[in-house]
């Protein structure tokens, strides 16, 4: 038995809880706010460099796991502080009706983020892996129900961490309004398709962007008005990429015609230079 708190009580108790309901991945629990921190600081820095050092009760190895990207170590200490203020007030509120919204419920998604996009930026996350922390960032890619309703409940501007990511991911002031900013989704896979790519994105203005989605899921042929538009994105790039097989062909009739010919005229030419040999 610990005799103190791994990091601090938020942080054990948020590990113990993901321990706990790692069974039961539709659970509530499973999916509440604290577990899901320990599910997107697993995803960016892998579960054995968040579980390990609290099996081992080993804190200065998870601080300086946690600064694996880059994120400095007075950000990190920000953040197992907002992550204490989180649980706190939620301790304080628990039974407390109607509850209050927990105003450290951004913030600490906020320093996830962070981590997320440094893991990004160092070329370590990769496209499924961005779907993954979106989904768990209580963004409009998240598909939960529990985490759907909690970021409802809980944030003011339920939209505002996916205009954060978005806004940091484009290079943009995010001290200013963030309606101002960018606040679609960007599937950058599907975005390639009309020219936008993360070389060239930030040479488009906002409206300009905008433009390239709705082209985006014209390209498609996918409702843009469709609740479940992302989800049927995804499933077309999924299935031209599973049809996309190389094609002897030109879509011109005659130049095919002349393209099989060469290709039959070099195979007999094969075959002749084989037989000669031989003989």
């Amino acid at each position: 038995m610990k005799d103190n708190y791994f990091i601090n009580n938020a942080f054990e108790e948020a590990i113990k809880l993901y321990i706990a309901s790692k069974h039961d991945k539709e659970g509530v629990l499973y999916n509440s706010f604290l577990v899901v921190v320990i599910r997107i600081l697993s995803l960016i820095y892998g579960e054995t460099d968040i579980i390990n050092p609290y099996q081992l009760n080993n804190s200065v190895a998870l601080l300086n796991n946690l600064s694996k990207y880059g994120m400095s170590k007075s950000d990190v200490a920000l953040f197992k502080e907002e992550l204490l203020s989180y649980y706190e007030f939620m301790c304080k509120n628990e039974n407390t009706e109607p509850k209050p919204k927990n105003p450290y419920f951004r913030s600490v998604l906020k320093y996830l983020t962070d981590m997320f996009i440094l893991k990004k930026q160092a070329g370590y996350a990769n496209y499924s892996e961005e779907e993954d922390f979106l989904d768990l960032a209580y963004t409009s890619h998240t598909k939960n129900t529990f985490r759907m309703s909690y970021n409802y409940l809980t944030n003011d501007d339920p939209s505002y961490i996916e205009k954060y990511y978005y806004s940091k991911i484009n290079s943009l002031d995010v001290t200013r309004d963030l309606s101002k900013t960018i606040n679609m989704n960007l599937n950058l896979e599907a975005l390639k398709y009309v020219g936008v790519n993360l070389s060239n994105i930030k040479k488009f203005s906002s409206q300009e962007l905008a433009q390239k989605v709705s082209d985006t899921y014209k390209y498609f042929q996918v409702d843009a008005t469709s609740p479940t538009r992302e989800e049927e994105l995804k499933n077309k790039i999924e299935a031209l990429k599973s049809n996309a097989k190389p094609k002897l062909t030109t879509g011109n009739g005659y130049v095919d015609i002349l393209l099989l010919m060469s290709v039959i005229v070099t195979s007999l030419s094969v075959v002749a230079i084989i037989v000669l040999t031989v003989i």
